[in-house]
């Protein structure tokens, strides 16, 4: 572009790149901010909840589950949006003997502060203080541990395993239990009064509408001051607390840039998900980053905003949960239901982990898929799994139910694309160390 006295305007491209750097970085902000007003101040879906209060999902993740992220379905789900701008927050975590029950909390850019709960504490009961940056109180009477958040939202998600069946009735038992208190009303012994403002997401169709949403995102939830140098660069475009001036009062040319940095991040974001980021590769399925859950550590945050973020709203660190996903079968054909396949794990292939293991399948919105049996994952909990005489295991894949030999080791597929998702929980050595290799997926003829 050629500007009124000549010369060459570099505004456009310049907005364009850092445009992209700023997607890449505040994705997870962003993408927080529209479900947690999602959730809670204009529910879009069935988990409606104020704030710092769990929503106590008291069946398995199904179809109905709209939220994309790729749900767990080896348990049931609790969900919490924490706000820590007024005053930290008592979370309650209760005992739960062998069973594997995780409550993971995560910062606001999608990495994580830590465990609490059963999990890491012996299977016995938890009482933890959640603190926003720069809390300097006392740890009262009756508090274990203190966890220091690095933003003041907070996202909180509760696991409680189970099959389901006759088992559902103990794992809600301990699910009622996880409960979040504000300080004060802990310490009072009071019901907090229930709270649902939160920060009103542009909408994407208004000029830069994401990138409003972002830059209120990042300025609710300062980044560290160790990433200042970029939040300086950003603030050039008008994104993050240093913005210059705001967004629609920037020249336009920098709107242009940034107009095209909002159709291009997506587009990225969705192909490193589809290729599972910078991560080692077997047999088509791809390993989940060591470091997620850490992805900012590294300052990794392409990984950090997809797949850890677009793909699946939180990650677990590596000791507690280990993922591998394909989209492909073993020609390196996208996985499709119009075709129909076999994954077949020999003796010595069959994951290890010390909890359990579990392959579960999505849609190409990385949500669970509706199915005549209200099958969505098959575990080593799975009730009825039929093993080979030879140890091994047949998993077989289609849209149509098995004509003979029953659907004990069936998963039902949509008439489209669809991904699977390996997971190992308290995973084995091998899946530490990114030695498995997974069995390709077989086009059946």
């Amino acid at each position: 572009m050629i500007t009124h006295d000549g010369a060459i305007d570099w505004r456009e491209d310049h907005a364009y790149l850092l445009g992209m750097q700023a997607y890449a970085y505040g994705f997870p902000a962003m993408h927080y901010a529209k479900l947690r007003f999602g959730m809670v101040m204009r529910p879009q879906g069935s988990v409606d909840m104020p704030l710092n209060t769990f929503f106590h999902i008291p069946v398995l993740a199904d179809h109905t589950l709209q939220y994309g992220g790729s749900p767990y379905r080896d348990g049931l789900y609790s969900i919490a949006w924490v706000d820590l701008s007024h005053e930290p927050v008592v979370l309650a975590a209760p005992a739960c003997g062998d069973r594997y029950v995780t409550i993971q909390l995560a910062e606001f850019y999608s990495d994580l502060l830590g465990y609490v709960g059963g999990n890491v504490n012996d299977g016995k009961a938890q009482t933890c203080l959640i603190v926003a940056p720069g809390w300097q109180g006392e740890k009262p009477a009756g508090i274990d541990i203190i966890v220091r958040s690095t933003t003041p939202g907070v996202f909180a998600v509760a696991r409680v395993s189970t099959p389901g069946g006759d088992d559902l009735a103990a794992a809600r038992a301990i699910q009622a239990q996880c409960k979040l208190t504000p300080l004060s009303n802990w310490l009072a012994g009071t019901e907090p009064e229930a709270r649902r403002e939160v920060l009103v997401p542009t909408p994407p169709e208004q000029a830069l509408g994401d990138f409003h949403t972002m830059h209120a995102a990042m300025c609710e939830n300062p980044p560290p001051a160790s990433h200042d140098v970029l939040m300086r660069q950003f603030g050039r475009i008008g994104v993050g607390p240093y913005a210059r001036a705001p967004l629609n009062e920037l020249d336009e040319a920098t709107q242009r840039g940034l107009a095209r940095a909002l159709q291009d991040g997506p587009a990225l974001l969705a192909k490193v998900a589809k290729a599972g980021g910078d991560t080692p590769v077997v047999n088509t399925w791809f390993w989940g980053d060591k470091n997620w859950g850490r992805m900012g550590n590294v300052g990794d945050y392409v990984g950090r905003a997809s797949p850890q973020a677009y793909s699946g709203i939180v990650e677990h660190w590596v000791e507690q949960s280990t993922k591998l996903r394909t989209f492909t079968d073993a020609s390196g054909q996208e996985l499709n239901g119009e075709n129909r396949y076999l994954l077949r794990f020999e003796r010595d292939q069959i994951p290890k982990a010390k909890a359990f293991w579990s392959i579960t399948l999505y849609d190409d919105r990385f949500c669970l898929v509706d199915n005549p049996i209200g099958r969505y994952s098959i575990a080593s909990n799975t009730e009825g799994l039929k093993y080979g005489p030879d140890g091994s295991l047949e998993i077989l894949m289609q849209n149509e139910a098995p004509a003979d030999e029953g659907n004990a080791n069936w998963l039902p597929t949509p008439r489209t694309g669809f991904n699977l998702f390996l997971r190992t929980y308290l995973p084995g050595p091998d899946m530490l160390d990114q030695s498995y290799a997974p069995p390709a997926v077989q086009r059946l003829t």
